[in-house]
């Protein structure tokens, strides 16, 4: 994430963080149980501000292994870029608004089946979005504190198939990747699919063109065509961001 204390113009901000992902899934193409777990992830934030307008562009990535009550593990990989848009129609308030795309591929294999590929799912769908930013003093040190929401509405989303780890679209019978694509897609809309996100940072100014940062990622996804699943995840991140 990144530090603003004030109405920037035409000034760029690279943000690299690590560290630990924590949440649960369930997916029941494979099974109706929970599996839950920790996993390392990485984290890279490419901030512009252009006088009122903000684009924020952050790509992460996450894996690891996850349990269920029965001690069956389930590895588990994840990329995601979350792009937004953001304007401040007054100088004086704290918050903005605007909106985000998300995009998120995920997969899924379950240990200890050979005959067994796995799971995966896609997505990519806009929605609104909004920051709130306030920055403050401890101890004659500069600090900020921010919260970026957003709430993806529509879309589409393509899982894989009924009885097969490949989407429905990329079985035995093809007509052509784009065919393929369109045939294994799902539109995204609430009741079919959802996404949502809250992330919390409190940012520690180094000096004018760095700072240090603590994040909380939280992520919410539900898609519910061909086998529902649903997952729940917080990523917490230590990052340094830097004026490029």
């Amino acid at each position: 994430m990144v530090l603003s204390t004030e109405a920037y113009s035409q000034e760029r901000y690279l943000s690299v963080g690590g560290g630990l992902l924590s949440g649960s899934q369930v997916d029941e193409g494979y099974s109706p149980l929970r599996f839950s777990g920790a996993q390392w992830s990485v984290n890279l934030t490419y901030t512009k501000f252009d006088g009122a307008k903000e684009n924020i562009w952050m790509l992460g990535y996450a894996s690891g292994q996850s349990q269920n009550r029965f001690g069956r593990n389930l590895e588990s990989t994840s990329v995601s870029l979350l792009a937004l848009t953001l304007y401040q129609t007054d100088q004086e308030s704290r918050f903005s608004w605007g909106w985000a795309n998300n995009n998120q591929f995920n997969s899924r294999t379950p240990g200890g089946f050979q005959n067994y590929t796995g799971r995966s799912d896609y997505f990519t769908a806009f929605g609104p979005a909004m920051k709130y930013e306030v920055p403050f003093r401890l101890m004659n040190q500069e600090f900020s504190f921010q919260t970026l929401s957003h709430l993806q509405l529509i879309g589409f989303y393509i899982p894989s198939g009924y009885v097969s780890s490949l989407p429905k679209g990329f079985g035995y019978e093809q007509d052509g990747f784009a065919a393929s694509v369109y045939n294994s897609a799902f539109l995204f809309y609430p009741g079919s699919a959802i996404n949502l996100g809250l992330i919390p940072t409190l940012q520690w100014g180094l000096s004018e063109n760095s700072s240090m940062g603590l994040t909380y990622s939280y992520d919410y996804t539900s898609l519910q065509n061909v086998h529902p699943s649903k997952r729940s995840r917080g990523n917490y991140l230590l990052s340094l961001t830097m004026k490029l």
